[in-house]
């Protein structure tokens, strides 16, 4: 098992492009996405509009070693204060099929 971080986000579909180019810069490759998530928060209730994907959110995480996290801390900082969205990090254990 290792230490790893799990670095999570919600933001609006129109930024995933511009998020993966973060995860790019500081050589992270494997990621997941789902799109057209729904919810409630801070900018009220948030559908799915099968017309407007635009308008939809998505849901975005990677897990990376603690190291590659810190260095790319404050650029999650910058793309949140001009994008929006939020990141969600998580200290989790990782089960390899290898020793």
């Amino acid at each position: 098992m290792k230490k790893m971080k799990k670095v999570e986000f919600i933001i609006e579909a129109v930024y995933t492009n511009r998020l993966l180019d973060l995860f790019k810069k500081h050589s992270i490759s494997g990621y997941t996405i789902v799109k057209d998530i729904e919810g409630c928060g801070g900018h009220g209730l948030r559908t799915t509009d099968d017309l407007m994907d635009i308008l939809s959110n998505v849901y975005v995480f990677t897990v990376c070693d603690e190291s590659v996290y810190i260095e790319m801390q404050e650029d999650i900082r910058a793309f949140l204060s001009r994008y929006g969205g939020k990141c969600m990090l998580i200290d989790i254990m990782l089960l390899l099929g290898e020793d």
